[in-house]
């Protein structure tokens, strides 16, 4: 078992088992390998995981998904508010800032026009439906929001939901693409019977007069975003992953420098190890705080604290 203690700036951290990684490959570890190799490293070397941390970002983006995943072609425009209202209740974070409830009339509108149809023609809808594939003989994983497949013409919609307040499908076409790439293999199917999209229901609520059905609509056409791709984007996408997958299994993690490898930008804001003055030394000396009741722990040390907890 090869254990590395990591010295920063005269700081000892933790023991860390770095064979004790998760062999899973996903959309998400990929960009972070590309963005950030020092999250990458504490996440998916280390295996180390922060207690104690959500920011309204990510808990908005959770609210947002558990309320779509209880929308069915059932449910009326009434009974999903009422669901949402009953479940946010208990979220803490700021909802005029992030107005999840505004969201629902032009998600159900857009459910109505574009899923309704799709399932009288045969297609079937699965939602938070979990992929397994493989690439390079490493498992890969992928979390479609929803996805509808005919099992008769092998066609399939990868729809992917986004909560960003604007409806950029830039930063989002690798995770689409790999998608496209196992959902096809499922299916045994061709890329041109493979649609992709991202649906942004938070974008541009601001400007939506929700008691509008026009408003709405007009907003709604606005933020179902296709990726429409070739074959060859497809297959360029793949086998960068698979470089990625090569470099990180030759890579010395055990002489590993944390701070030479952090990359400041946008992915920051979702990093559950910013601003700590141990793990992200790039982002605390640019004045970013890590909160002081969270904490970071391996993933063994979590799974004990939980088996002691129980």
């Amino acid at each position: 078992m090869r254990q590395v203690n990591l010295n920063l700036k005269g700081k000892m951290m933790h023991n860390l088992n770095l064979t004790n990684q998760n062999p899973r490959w996903s959309a998400s570890r990929f960009g972070s390998f590309t963005s950030c190799k020092t999250k990458y490293f504490l996440n998916y070397i280390a295996s180390m995981v922060v207690e104690g941390r959500a920011s309204e970002l990510a808990v908005k983006g959770i609210a947002f998904h558990e309320i779509a995943e209880f929308m069915d072609s059932s449910k009326s425009l009434a009974s999903l508010t009422e669901h949402a209202k009953k479940l946010l209740v208990d979220l803490d974070f700021d909802q005029e800032k992030y107005p999840v409830i505004k969201s629902i009339p032009r998600f159900y509108m857009w459910w109505q026009e574009y899923i309704v149809p799709l399932e009288k023609k045969g297609f079937k809808v699965h939602k938070e439906h979990w992929e397994n594939s493989s690439l390079d003989d490493a498992p890969v994983v992928g979390a479609v929001d929803l996805l509808l497949i005919n099992e008769v013409t092998k066609e399939a919609y990868i729809i992917d939901y986004k909560t960003s307040a604007h409806p950029r499908i830039a930063g989002y076409e690798n995770q689409l693409l790999l998608y496209a790439y196992m959902i096809k293999n499922k299916l045994n199917t061709t890329f041109d019977k493979i649609k992709t999209y991202l649906f942004f229901p938070l974008a541009n609520l601001k400007e939506e007069d929700i008691s509008n059905e026009e408003s709405i609509r007009t907003n709604m056409l606005k933020t179902y975003k296709e990726l429409k791709f070739t074959e060859n984007q497809v297959l360029d996408v793949v086998d960068n992953f698979v470089q990625i997958i090569r470099k990180s299994n030759s890579e010395k993690w055990a002489e590993f420098d944390l701070d030479k490898n952090a990359s400041m930008g946008f992915y920051c804001s979702f990093c559950d190890f910013l601003g700590h003055p141990k793990y992200c030394p790039a982002t605390y000396a640019n004045g970013f705080k890590f909160p002081r009741k969270a904490k970071v722990l391996t993933k063994e040390e979590q799974r004990q604290k939980k088996k002691t907890e129980s």
